[in-house]
């Protein structure tokens, strides 16, 4: 604050009533004792913080998922959902809904299939391919044993079938062990 705008406000302050330089007595309000010191009694201007419940309040069945990931949005505008961390995951595991957890976490989220070829361990396609008899089947193929024997179909998170096919991409191949359940 400049020593003018300062001087402005003692001059009022000494209209008022109150001393020029603070010095009024205050007392404790906890001990009833006087404070000895300089205080200055005059208008405080300040703006009130609006927190309603209302303008807190979110919640979301189904809506809008990121294209590219296929998870739920983020933020409240786009009628997104809420982060479900770590801990959340572990509270729910340790009151025995693990069922729950699954159904809201993947089946309901983004589920998704992926091929794996047992004899070699590595991605399959699932391709429409010219058979013998001169006809296109559309089906899982291994490209890389070139079989269409010992497929099988898992379930995955999206995410993780995204990030298998861009580290492939990259030319970084994953194997996968997969044993009937």
């Amino acid at each position: 604050m400049s020593p003018k705008i300062m001087h402005i406000l003692l001059n009022v302050h000494n209209r008022a009533g109150f001393s020029r330089w603070g010095n009024e007595r205050v007392y404790d309000g906890r001990t009833g004792e006087m404070v000895h010191s300089l205080i200055f009694m005059g208008p405080t201007f300040y703006q009130r913080l609006v927190h309603m419940a209302e303008d807190k309040v979110k919640f979301r069945n189904t809506g809008p998922v990121h294209p590219l990931t296929r998870q739920p949005v983020a933020d409240r505008k786009r009628f997104g959902g809420i982060k479900f961390g770590e801990m959340e995951r572990d509270c729910l595991i340790a009151h025995g809904a693990s069922a729950n957890l699954h159904e809201r976490l993947f089946t309901l989220s983004d589920s998704s299939q992926m091929h794996i070829c047992q004899s070699c361990k590595n991605l399959a396609n699932v391709i429409q391919r010219a058979v013998p008899g001169g006809r296109k089947i559309r089906g899982p193929y291994c490209r890389f044993c070139e079989s269409v024997d010992d497929i099988v179909r898992v379930s995955v998170p999206y995410g993780a079938k995204l990030l298998c096919q861009e580290l492939f991409s990259m030319g970084i191949s994953l194997k996968f062990e997969t044993r009937i359940c």
